[in-house]
């Protein structure tokens, strides 16, 4: 659901002025702080300060009283009869002073961690799990819900179990009109454009679980649903009372245990009857003060059948959000300062500095792609690709990072099609050499197993001995999480798949290829896509846990089980016998003779010979890579170098300048000199001529009348004599001067000249070593002209690495699997042991001895260590994981993360130490079925940011790109927005569907790289890329004349003879989806010619972008509805954000062809971009 911004196009004059206008209106000025929260200038920024204070200055009341529970707690009595919806809307509206106590509840300061959880406690409290029809719970089969409000009850009527499996049952106790509940909700706080349908969706109040007599069972029997005891509390407006639900929870389901629980004189149990659940029920629903119209007794059990060597008994199904309980848990972990590093990074409570922007800052990104931070093992991708630049850097940053004992999260953001599972691959090879390195360390595997003296039971009279490990072999688990199933199953199906992998390698493929295998409806095994190793396996939910444990531990044929026994010598023959039990044959298990697992002895040779291999091979690799780098220290002294012979060019310049003018001045001196001396010989000569006449002595001493004349001209020869041989000494003493500057400037020049040499042959040096390796691997350099050949040219670029080394890589890889296989080999006793208890205690619950929980990360651990990805949702980490202690767990893979949640990764966050976040916020946002009033309201009292902490606007990866400490910035509707590591090649969509997603969401920065163009059998038919302008009319979102358009083209289609069309037909409301599909239900001939199934097709191509997140076709028809002007609000919510065009646009591979009202929708935000680049068609065919 995109984000609503009403005042989106208001300029920030008019927002002032709004704000004088509200000084009464709180819900204005809240909406107008969100708006100002998405923007970035100085006067935005002065005006929401204004607005925060405004909204944080004293009041005369609050939003609730403290509510108390019975156990030393007040609260006031359940009246004497639940009250209507109407009765608690009028109560709703009414204003309680708030107490002392309640006021110092609130936190003192924004956004603290503490408060942020309260928040999100608060929030899945009023988020229930829901279902339509009884058998939705479960999993669909209506043979399992079994009727209390018919007849006997099933416990009664002694129902027999399946073979193999014991016999539960869960009674919902009672449940809520969803549709209703949420309409009260929106009446109270105000509602969005579009919102989660709740359409005959139903939550339990409570559910009890009995056994097949109608006993309640021994423990976490009896569930309440946190909805029905927040909703009326949401609903009278105390919102300040919904933090407490985990407080009180457990005191609430022992009193309605005690209503149910009945025993016998001799204190054994009696059976639940129908008497006994209505007066609960009754009880419960006057106690939460449940309006009477809203609920609905009690109808229906469900069977539940249990694996009869599950090892531990089922528990009551969950009612309430997954979060809860371990939002609890994050929060007593706040409270004691103990959240560990990946949910404290999360939380802000270790606050990361942010770094530069790795797409202008250059240097970081040169410093990302260095090739010691390389892992010395790559996964084998299909086509032998070398990851493209940001790519690298994502991979090296994350192993920079969270390599070793260091902790946190690295975000990665990613567009579609830009190769965020290929990265991932890339990281799980890592992990996998990372653990294989520990491996290496141990002489004899069996060592690195510690008894613990603990055990379990393993059938009647065997035991399953629990065993340590050390810490060298932990942390290299990788747990791949999402809100979405269909995206940890992406993950996790892909990577064992041949698909997968470019090379012909085996790792436990018998029991990899039975994993992937599924049982058909009549129980018949269908073989699923070939596998080439047991690399990663799809837990979470019980059936994914349950087939899990059927396929690789009690299969008859094909099992880890069957292989490790073999591996420890003991018999796996199998006895074939006939009806009277003589024995007629004997079988081998196929994954003994498909494996063919070594003896005790030779396993330990092998184990030998793997380790040696790996470590000469890694060792070699390494070696490489340090070559390498050392050539990109080359590069680093070269750009030293080439400034360093610059200046010493700049110095020789100057230098020849300097002694080119000496040469000037020596020469103008010795002229000088040369005059100098030439006017001293022509005076001296001019004086000796006269002085030659001077008169005698007589004359001299009477000083005559001739001695005097003589005199008065000789005087002037005399000073002329004396001027001239000043003049000449002068100019030697000139000359001599300039003849020592021209010395000194030639040593100068000579010395330069030196300088400039030996500078210069540095760089020639230096170059000549980097022209070698260029030469020699033909590879892309990250030296000073990297950068410079253009943003897609260094984009598209693999830096540093030959293909030769990729390969070596590649076999180090398919090395480390060996060591791991040659490891489990020789510890097969210990590994099965630990795998055995593991199988029994794949739910929080199983163990109840606090030693035996300690042990759990170890068992997980060894799990990890055949299976090195495990993956699940959010929504069962609790389930799987509950008991499994903080940062217990290595790396914690969150895919999609833009479409999930903050509050449900905690869990998962909680359990790791280190965090990769992979997702983009600008497709699909997270889903909440809360109006934004009550969001705002949550926020408010909790004094968190609504924009940063609380979806939809906040997501997984909004948060984790402000907890990462790699950033890049994108241009965004007002100012900038700040994401983690980006990717930015786009291989997907060809034009124009790139062109519109790169400017609607990605400020022009992805690169191209789809492809050639290409026509395809679809465009064939209908033509290029365009917007079908069709002007129909419609009192709702839903306009026939679009629709009819839509099929039209699908009817093209058919008539073109195209079979199985790859066609996605996507619009953003459901009203739309839901009436395309019912007028496609009717056009079986439609789907007989394309050869499909018509219902099929529909379900899986046909609905809103939340159906067809994470998936991609050849084209996409996008219907728009919403044509009238009385739907300018729905067309404003669809294209205020890029987040729904974006999705639509960017699942077609190759056309997109837009339906809708051109004119109603071009100029409306987003849309304008559409627009602009798709070209109008008339809506004729």
């Amino acid at each position: 659901m995109a984000v609503q911004r009403p005042f989106f196009n208001k300029s920030i004059t008019e927002l002032e002025a709004l704000f004088t206008s509200a000084a009464s209106d709180e819900s204005l000025r809240k909406r107008l702080r969100d708006e100002l929260n998405c923007r970035n200038t100085t006067r935005a920024a002065s005006l929401l300060k204004r607005i925060e204070e405004s909204l944080h200055a004293p009041r005369s009341s609050e939003i609730g009283d403290k509510f108390r529970e019975q156990n030393g707690r007040s609260t006031a009595m359940p009246p004497s009869r639940p009250p209507t919806s109407s009765e608690a809307r009028n109560r709703s509206t009414e204003s309680t002073p708030a107490s002392e106590e309640e006021s110092a509840l609130r936190p003192n300061r924004s956004n603290e961690p503490s408060a942020i959880l309260g928040s999100w406690i608060v929030t899945e409290a009023l988020s229930p799990q829901t279902y339509r029809q009884p058998a939705d719970l479960a999993n669909g089969d209506p043979r399992c819900v079994a009727w209390i409000n018919r007849g006997e009850l099933p416990w009664v009527k002694g129902e027999r179990s399946r073979p193999k499996y014991q016999l539960f049952y869960q009674i919902v106790l009672g449940s809520i009109a969803m549709d209703r509940a949420t309409r009260m909700l929106v009446e109270t706080f105000g509602d969005a454009e579009e919102r989660s349908s709740r359409e005959r969706e139903k939550a339990a109040i409570a559910a009890v679980l009995v056994d097949r007599n109608g006993c309640i069972v021994d423990e976490k029997g009896v569930a309440i649903s946190s909805f029905s005891w927040a909703l009326p509390v949401a609903l009278d407006g105390k919102l300040s009372r919904l933090g407490e639900w985990t407080d009180i929870e457990m005191a609430l389901v022992e009193k309605l245990t005690s209503k149910l629980q009945r025993f016998d004189p001799d204190g054994q149990p009696l059976p639940l009857t129908k008497a006994i659940l209505l007066e609960a029920y009754q009880w419960l629903v006057e106690l939460l003060q449940l309006p009477a119209d809203l609920v609905e007794t009690p109808t229906f059990a469900i069977r539940v059948y249990h694996y009869f060597k599950a090892g531990s008994m089922p528990e009551v199904a969950l009612l309430n959000s997954f979060f809860l309980a371990d939002l609890g848990r994050a929060a007593k972990l706040v409270s004691t300062g103990e959240p560990g590093d990946a949910l404290s990074r999360f939380l802000g409570v270790k606050k990361v500095t942010p770094g530069p922007d790795i797409l202008k800052d250059h240097g970081a990104l040169e410093a990302l792609l260095a090739p010691k931070l390389f892992p010395a093992a790559r996964w084998p991708s299909s086509g032998g690709h070398a990851l493209f630049t940001l790519q690298q850097a994502a991979v090296n940053g994350i192993r920079r990072v969270l390599t070793g004992d260091a902790g946190g999260i690295v975000a990665v953001n990613g567009p579609p099609g830009t190769g965020k599972t290929t990265l991932l691959r890339d990281i799980v090879a890592g992990c996998v050499l990372d653990r294989a390195v520990a491996m290496t360390s141990f002489e004899d595997p069996r060592t690195a197993f510690e008894a613990s003296g603990q055990r379990v039971a393993a059938g009647d009279r065997a035991f399953f001995h629990l065993y340590h490990l050390p810490e060298s072999l932990r942390g290299h688990e990788i747990l791949v999480a999402s809100s979405n199933n269909k995206a940890v199953e992406n993950v996790s199906k892909e990577l064992p798949s041949k698909k997968s992998v470019g090379r012909n390698i085996q790792y436990l493929k018998t029991v990899a290829d039975r994993l992937q295998a599924r049982r058909s409806e009549t129980g018949e095994l269908i073989d699923g896509e070939p596998a080439w190793g047991l690399i990663a396996a799809v837990l979470g939910n019980a059936k994914n846990r349950g087939e899990f444990q059927q396929a690789i531990w009690w299969d008859n044929d094909r099992s880890l089980r069957l292989y490790l026994k073999a591996a420890k010598g003991d018999s796996v023959i199998r006895e074939i016998r006939d009806e009277d039990g003589r024995i007629i044959d004997r079988e081998i298990p196929t994954v003994v003779t498909a494996e063919n697992p070594p003896t005790p002895e030779l396993a330990i040779k092998q184990w030998h010979t793997a380790r040696r291999v790996f470590s000469a091979l890694h060792s070699s690799v390494v070696a490489e890579l340090t070559a390498i780098e050392q050539v990109r220290q080359i590069c680093l002294k070269l750009i030293d170098a080439r400034d360093t012979a610059s200046v010493a060019q700049t110095n020789r310049d100057t230098a020849a300048d300097q002694e080119s003018q000496c040469h000037h001045d020596v020469h103008r001196k010795e002229a000088a000199l040369r005059a100098a001396e030439s006017d001293l010989e022509n005076a001296e000569q001019a004086r000796a001529v006269l002085f030659r006449q001077r008169p005698n002595f007589l004359a001299r001493l009477f000083k005559t009348r001739r001695y005097k004349d003589w005199n008065l001209h000789y005087v002037p020869l005399e000073s002329a004599v004396a001027t001239a041989r000043q003049a000449f000494a002068y100019s030697v003493r000139d000359q001599q001067a300039a003849a020592e500057s021209l010395r000194s400037a030639h040593e100068a020049l000579s010395a330069a000249d030196s300088q400039l040499r030996k500078a210069t042959e540095t760089v020639a040096l230096l170059e000549g070593k980097v022209a070698l390796f260029q030469r020699e691997f033909n590879v892309a350099i990250v030296d000073h002209t990297f950068f410079e050949q253009g943003h897609k040219e260094w984009n598209l670029a693999s830096p540093w690495i030959p293909q030769s080394l990729h390969q070596k890589r590649e076999d180090l890889f398919a090395a480390a699997l060996n060591v791991h296989h040659a490891f489990i080999n020789v510890a097969a006793q210990k590994v099965s042991h630990n795998l055995g208890a593991l199988m029994g205690a794949m739910q929080a619950g199983a163990f109840k001895e606090t030693e035996k929980k300690a042990l759990l990360p170890d068992l997980w651990a060894t799990l990890f260590m055949v299976v090195p990805v495990v993956s699940t949702t959010f929504a069962s980490v609790d389930r799987m994981l509950g008991d499994v202690p903080p940062e217990s767990l290595g790396y914690l893979l969150i895919d999609e993360a833009g479409q999930a949640t903050p509050q449900s990764a905690v869990g998962a966050l909680m359990r790791v130490k280190k965090a990769i976040v992979v997702g983009d916020p600008l497709q699909i946002p997270p889903v909440i079925a809360l109006p934004d009033r009550l969001m705002i309201g949550i926020c408010d009292y909790y004094r968190t940011s609504h924009t940063e902490w609380a979806a939809p606007n906040a997501s997984v990866q909004t948060v984790a790109d402000s907890a990462s400490p790699f950033q890049a910035q994108f241009r965004g509707d007002v100012g900038y927005r700040q994401v983690g590591l980006p990717l930015l090649v786009h291989r997907r969509c060809q034009q124009p569907m790139f062109d519109i997603s790169n400017r609607l969401a990605y400020d022009n920065q992805m690169v191209y790289d789809a492809g050639a163009a290409y026509e395809g059998s679809i465009a064939k038919v209908l033509g290029d890329s365009a917007w079908f302008d069709v002007n129909g009319t419609a009192s709702t979102k839903w306009c026939p004349s679009e629709g009819d358009f839509a099929i039209r083209l699908l009817e093209k289609l058919a008539h073109a003879g195209l079979q199985q069309p790859d066609v996605y037909i996507i619009t953003p409301f459901r009203i739309v989806a839901y009436e395309l599909g019912r007028a496609l239900a009717e056009r079986g001939d439609l789907f007989q010619q394309f050869g499909v199934d018509g219902e099929e097709w529909i379900k899986e191509r046909v609905g809103t972008i939340h159906t067809f997140q994470g998936k991609e076709a050849d084209t996409v028809i996008a219907v728009m509805g919403a044509p009238a002007t009385t739907h300018a609000g729905a067309r404003n919510w669809a294209a205020a954000t890029p987040n729904v065009l974006n999705v639509m646009v960017s699942r077609a591979k190759n056309r997109i062809y837009i339906v809708g009202a051109r004119s109603a929708w071009e100029r409306v935000g987003h849309c304008q971009e559409v627009a602009s680049l798709l070209p109008p068609r008339r809506a004729t065919i």
